[in-house]
């Protein structure tokens, strides 16, 4: 399960929306130096990413919370994003090559006119698929539970040592 922090912006019914920063760095290091992927994301800007999530946990506007992402869909979604573009650029390339000589043109200007057309076809699916996919909450994103502050955990532990001097009286 890949694991990020957001923020609850807001209740409505059963679901939380939440907002979280879109991160330069992976997980697993958050060094962020000496990273291709931190280097080539400080050339765009940050931009928050909104997510309006089942509230399982809980959670009220204003809580940090944890949200998890299945490694399932993170491999689908890749595979979507991905696979489908380039499929469909080699698929037109090759049809456009063998198509439109049929008809008297040359095979290079069929190839990159079947390329093009078949990469933009597969750009409008992936785009309607995310974009179905992210309506239906079938991304695999979810509310895993709510991010305890330093505070509250401060505060906790001097009530039970409270609790523990007066009982000792």
């Amino acid at each position: 399960m890949i694991e990020a922090e957001a923020r609850v912006t807001g209740i409505d019914r059963e679901y939380a929306e939440v907002v979280t920063l879109r991160q330069s760095a992976c997980g697993s290091c958050a060094a962020s130096k000496g990273c291709g992927t931190s280097l080539i994301a400080a050339w765009f800007p940050q931009r928050e990413l909104r997510f309006r999530l089942r509230n399982d946990i809980g959670a009220e506007a204003g809580d940090r919370v944890v949200l998890g992402l299945d490694e399932g869909s993170l491999q689908r979604g890749s595979l979507l994003l991905y696979a489908v573009p380039l499929g469909g650029l080699l698929g037109g390339a090759i049809a456009g090559d063998r198509l439109l000589p049929a008809i008297g043109l040359s095979a290079e200007l069929g190839a990159i006119v079947g390329g093009l057309l078949g990469l933009i076809g597969a750009l409008r699916f992936v785009s309607n698929r995310s974009a179905s996919t992210l309506d239906d909450g079938a991304a695999g994103v979810r509310l895993l539970r709510k991010q305890a502050t330093p505070g509250a955990l401060y505060i906790e532990l001097q009530a039970s040592r409270t609790e523990q001097l007066q009982g000792n009286e």
